[in-house]
């Protein structure tokens, strides 16, 4: 895990609930998935809920795109929401470049 990425999840929550991209639901002795970031899917839009540091790390620098098929749709804050936090935490935290 690069630098950025670790300063980034150390300010989120570690979560025991299923990664938003990849499934993955770790144990109590694997590193945890982190809550709540948000994230674009080009197919569901902006989505706030949980992602493992992997998944996480893939799609930091994802933007809208005029060709995804969810770019024409998007309220450009959050489509989809699936978190156990608040996901207005995930609307304070989005990074900047």
């Amino acid at each position: 895990m690069n630098t950025k990425t670790a300063n980034f999840l150390n300010g989120k929550r570690p979560s025991y609930n299923y990664c938003g991209m990849c499934g993955r639901t770790p144990s109590r002795r694997e590193e945890p998935n982190y809550a709540p970031i948000r994230w674009w899917d080009p197919d569901d839009g902006w989505k706030i809920g949980t992602l493992c540091s992997w998944c996480y790390e893939m799609v930091q620098y994802d933007k809208p795109e005029p060709d995804d098929y969810a770019y024409e749709d998007t309220n450009g804050v959050c489509d989809d929401e699936n978190t156990d936090e608040d996901p207005s935490i995930a609307l304070l935290t989005v990074e900047t470049e």
